[in-house]
């Protein structure tokens, strides 16, 4: 019997009114963005279209957060990792604690995430931040199975993760997803995420590289299960300079209510992000799924900032201060706008002005 969704896809291409009476946020004393855009952050091009130098400057590093990563698992013996587990995770390949990275997928979304700011090569977006890998799939191509999923979610929740990077999705159009639907074939992921998002997580998912003008299956699922939305961003991806789409993102659609911009590179010689390969060395990666490992990372940088919010807080005051000027007032394609780390660390949400 052929599955009632086709093969579960990886998304990269290798080679308001929370601003009400707000609280400013100035930079540390004696402390310039400046100082903090180095060569390396200068090589993570989406660094500074985020503008995450100002973010960094007032504090926002990610150190004591911890986000559970959710892939074809990690190298964790790269110089660019050193400190950064704040636990092995599991390997549901070769059923023990830890992982490996054969497929090299999960390494690289943990470089866009949290690689080491050393002065080697580049620096994740949350370069304090810790990580949890848990790693699905074979030597060939990363599959993702319903109770792996789950079984994952709850043990990165269980060992301290809110924030939950899937840099893949299942390759179906969210318009044609109901409840019933993805219950016949995710019935463990459904009911773990319905609970966890009850319990404070939050997901991020890629809308997928089709080009279409709807994301696939599990960034848009709050459209059908909107009890959802509240623990859930789905991320598009912005060529380099940010200046428009990238040449195979799919648009945000019936997701742009939870869905942001960010830069995730596009196909071509040294357009993609710069990240880290399994082997060490530094890679090119483009796509929506490394978009939504800086959005990841994004979140655990500004929850470092905020510790009086809790993880669904920072999600909705990411969004809220996203920047809707121009192109990224469309929100079909762009949802709340392009993720702006200077105007969300600026400004805390109203109730901490109290």
């Amino acid at each position: 019997m052929s599955h009632p969704f086709s093969a579960l896809r990886t998304l990269a291409l290798t080679s308001a009114s929370l601003l009400a009476g707000c609280l400013t946020i100035p930079a540390q004393p004696d402390m310039r963005t400046t100082v903090f855009e180095t060569p390396e952050y200068r090589a993570q091009q989406g660094l500074a279209i985020v503008r995450a130098s100002a973010l960094y400057a007032r504090g926002g590093t990610g150190r004591n957060v911890t986000v559970a990563l959710i892939d074809s698992g990690l190298n964790s013996r790269l110089t660019e990792f050193e400190g950064r587990l704040g636990d092995p995770g599991f390997d549901h390949v070769e059923n023990r604690p830890g992982t490996l990275d054969r497929v090299g997928h999960g390494t690289q979304m943990a470089g866009i995430l949290a690689a080491n700011k050393d002065d080697q090569g580049m620096h994740g977006i949350a370069f304090e931040a810790r990580l949890i890998p848990f790693r699905f799939g074979d030597d060939n191509e990363p599959f993702f199975f319903d109770s792996e999923i789950a079984q994952s979610w709850q043990s990165g929740f269980d060992k301290g993760a809110r924030l939950f990077n899937n840099s893949w999705a299942n390759a179906i159009p969210a318009t044609e997803i109901t409840e019933a639907r993805y219950n016949q074939v995710m019935p463990d992921s459904l009911t773990a995420a319905r609970k966890l998002v009850e319990d404070g997580a939050v997901f991020v998912f890629p809308t997928g590289n089709e080009l279409k003008r709807e994301p696939l299956a599990e960034p848009g699922l709050p459209a059908a299960l909107p009890e959802l939305e509240k623990g859930w961003i789905a991320v598009v991806a912005l060529k380099n300079d940010g200046s428009t789409i990238n040449g195979k993102s799919n648009y945000c659609g019936v997701a742009a209510a939870w869905c942001i911009a960010v830069p995730g590179g596009d196909a071509g010689p040294q357009a993609g992000l710069l990240t880290v390969g399994k082997d060490g060395r530094y890679v090119q990666t483009a796509g929506t799924s490394p978009a939504a490992a800086l959005v990841s990372g994004a979140l655990a940088a500004l929850q470092s900032l905020y510790p009086q919010l809790n993880a669904q807080q920072v999600r909705e005051h990411l969004l809220a201060t996203a920047n809707r000027t121009g192109i990224y007032a469309n929100s079909e394609a762009y949802g709340r706008g392009l993720m702006d780390l200077e105007a969300a660390s600026r400004r805390a949400p109203g109730p901490l002005a109290d």
